[in-house]
């Protein structure tokens, strides 16, 4: 392929500037310890020394040609680096260790290349190959050019000590905050109290029945965070059962408390046009996109969740949030060569969550519950963990799973049309529990319950 006899990028001459300049100076150490680990030399002999001077600074000793030296000594691989001779001219390889970072940072830039050379030869053979799906090819090819990317974030073991300053930066900032909500605000005041938003990383799976309102909640939650609140995080919405305009026209039908239906058979009014206008102008301004492709597979959402995500951090230096949706999980395409559909939605809960790490953002699946619920010899017909469709593995893997119940879809009371309780059935991080939500179903808009007492004064206004 006319790359086979060409050399890895490498510098030998950065690495023996970095190797140099810890040996001149403690302080370059701490610096380049902070930028490179071992796998990162192309120089065998220069990886060894760089862990012989890690290893004496990380036990307290003196870092020089002497102690590094007999350091190599000792392990039997001072002959294997080119012998003392060779450490003295590392030291003689730089003038000054001021511009150690520099050093480093070629040395990771080269690495970072022969990484990408590596997984990019992986997945030219297994294009050759053909021994895989197509999908599972590009998402490897996508995922390993992501994993490369984050190599400076890359996790690992964390000790206690590193640990704790983390934790105390995060505490810092929960009480600079003081909100009581540190993730993505859903605008539904009791759901946000009992999670404190939704989390990075969280797997979060809304559920119900059908025709309870899954996809009216999902986009009133959307709309929230995207275009109404003060600080817009970017959401992004996959339909898989919805196209984009019929999902656009619920959103500013909802916002402008304008009955659905009107809009959608041309039956409104001018005065329902400047309306609809003014919120259209404001739904301009948001952070929304919608990916309506059918039949996309959980590789697929992964991919261009993570393609977009990539670009508004190379726009916005202080990215830091983004809520990705789905609507809904059943009808998500598994790969094919699974044997029941039962293991393909156990495999997709189980990538949804792990995308929802890798990302670490938060994923709000939409889920279908089974008909249990409607099981007459239920009480008030609410739904429980157990009544998730098609497999228990969306229970295990969610983080947090709420689920819509509308009295008023099994009694047909008056009284119940613009009642809803969002059940709380699994919380990982707090308590579960159930919320009492107001829902208009001609604007498909689920709303904050009004105060008690507010409610009571304006009954007690309204004339008789």
């Amino acid at each position: 392929m006319g790359s086979v006899n060409k050399v890895y990028p490498h510098s030998l001459e950065a690495e023996m500037a970095v190797l140099g300049s810890m040996l001149i100076s403690k302080d370059s150490i701490d610096t380049v310890s902070e930028i490179l680990k071992p796998e990162h030399f192309y120089g065998e002999n220069n990886k060894i020394i760089y862990e012989a001077i890690i290893s004496l600074h990380d036990r307290k000793k003196a870092v020089d040609l002497l102690t590094v030296s007999e350091e190599l000594k000792k392990t039997g691989k001072i002959e294997q680096v080119g012998g003392t001779k060779y450490i003295a001219e590392l030291i003689e390889a730089v003038s000054t260790p001021a511009h150690n970072q520099n050093y480093a940072k070629i040395v990771k830039e080269k690495y970072i290349l022969r990484e990408l050379i590596k997984t990019s030869t992986q997945t030219i053979e297994k294009a050759y190959d053909q021994a895989e799906e197509i999908d599972a090819i590009l998402d490897f090819a996508q995922k390993s050019s992501f994993e490369i990317s984050q190599k400076n974030t890359e996790h690992g073991f964390a000790d206690a000590s590193s640990l704790a300053h983390d934790y105390t930066d995060n505490l810092s900032k929960l009480y600079a905050n003081r909100s009581g909500i540190t993730g993505v605000p859903s605008g539904f005041l009791q759901f946000d109290d009992a999670t404190g938003g939704f989390q990075n990383s969280e797997f979060i799976i809304l559920a119900a029945r059908p025709s309870q309102g899954k996809t009216a909640l999902a986009l009133n939650i959307a709309y929230h965070v995207a275009v109404e609140a003060q600080k817009k995080i970017p959401v992004v919405f996959f339909s898989l059962e919805m196209d984009k305009m019929s999902l656009v026209n619920r959103m500013i039908c909802a916002a402008a408390g304008i009955n659905v239906s009107r809009v959608r058979y041309g039956k409104f009014s001018r005065e329902d046009f400047t309306s609809l206008t003014g919120i259209v102008d404001t739904f301009s301004k948001g952070k929304i996109w919608i990916d309506d492709t059918p039949g996309l597979t959980i590789m697929d959402i992964r991919s261009r969740a993570r393609k977009l995500m990539l670009e508004l951090k190379a726009k916005d230096p202080n990215f830091d949030k983004m809520l990705v949706i789905i609507d809904y999980l059943q009808l998500i395409r598994g790969r094919g060569k699974i044997e029941s559909r039962q293991q393909e939605v156990s495999e997709i809960s189980r990538l949804l969550k792990d995308m929802a790490r890798t990302l670490n953002v938060p994923v709000l699946a939409l889920s279908q519950l089974n008909r249990k619920t409607e099981d007459k010899t239920r009480e008030g017909n609410k739904p429980q963990l157990s009544d998730l469709r098609e497999s228990g593995s969306l229970e295990q893997d969610a983080d947090v799973v709420a689920m819509i119940h509308r009295d008023h879809y099994y009694t047909k009371k008056d009284e119940d049309k613009n009642k809803a309780t969002l059940i709380i059935a699994k919380n990982r991080n707090g308590a579960v529990k159930e919320i009492e939500l107001g829902f208009i179903p001609e604007f498909t808009r689920f709303h904050n319950p009004v105060p008690r007492e507010i409610e009571q004064i304006a009954v007690e206004e309204t004339p008789l």
